[in-house]
């Protein structure tokens, strides 16, 4: 498992590093600026759309955290609705941005592709970058991130495959982070605080 996430954190690296740069210079090439525009400006403000938006999961994250404190049952329901409702807005965004970019582009080949796909990169997981940034310490949403990252990475990869593939990918991407990482960072949670009860 590790070689595998050491073998794709390569291609992730680069893509931070130069993607934006690359496409951005290919994009001004093809005459492209309203895209880059766009791109340009949800760079500085996706963030706070983003930010309203994720208002109702920050309301029920404090209820769920009270509940769990109870031992309330229900505390796990309203922890899954909350991570499922901010995983579902990761998963909107990114496929948003990627409708925006490909629907910009009016070719018919692959390679023409390529910048678009990488512009979308910036635009899709820019705005969940700078969130993890502000609580790196958070081991759920760094994992959370990196899942985000590596279902993108595969996603766009799978566009110059073909149909199918982009479509079991974009499948998979839904169901790890709105079902299976909710109900994984619950497992890890709560084996943690029951570590950290018998130890006090």
């Amino acid at each position: 498992m590790m070689a595998i996430i050491q073998v794709l954190a390569i291609p992730i690296l680069i893509v931070n590093m130069f993607g934006g740069l690359i496409a951005g210079i290919w994009l001004a090439f093809l005459g492209q600026w309203r895209l880059i525009l766009l791109g340009v400006l949800l760079l500085f403000t996706s963030h706070f759309y983003l930010s309203i938006l994720m208002l109702p999961g920050l309301i029920i994250a404090p209820i769920s955290a009270r509940l769990y404190e109870k031992k309330n049952p229900l505390a796990y329901l309203f922890i899954f609705f909350s991570q499922f409702y901010t995983n579902l807005l990761i998963i909107g965004w990114c496929l948003l941005s990627l409708s925006v970019c490909m629907h910009s582009y009016d070719g018919s080949s692959k390679l023409g592709l390529v910048p678009y796909v990488l512009w979308s990169w910036g635009m899709a997981l820019g705005p969940w970058q700078f969130f993890y940034s502000k609580e790196q310490n958070n081991e759920f949403t760094g994992l959370t991130m990196f899942c985000a990252t590596i279902f993108y990475l595969l996603l766009i990869v799978s566009i110059f495959i073909g149909q199918l593939p982009t479509l079991i990918v974009g499948i998979l991407f839904s169901l790890v982070l709105l079902f299976v990482l909710p109900i994984f960072n619950m497992v890890i949670a709560n084996r943690m605080q029951n570590s950290y009860q018998q130890r006090y």
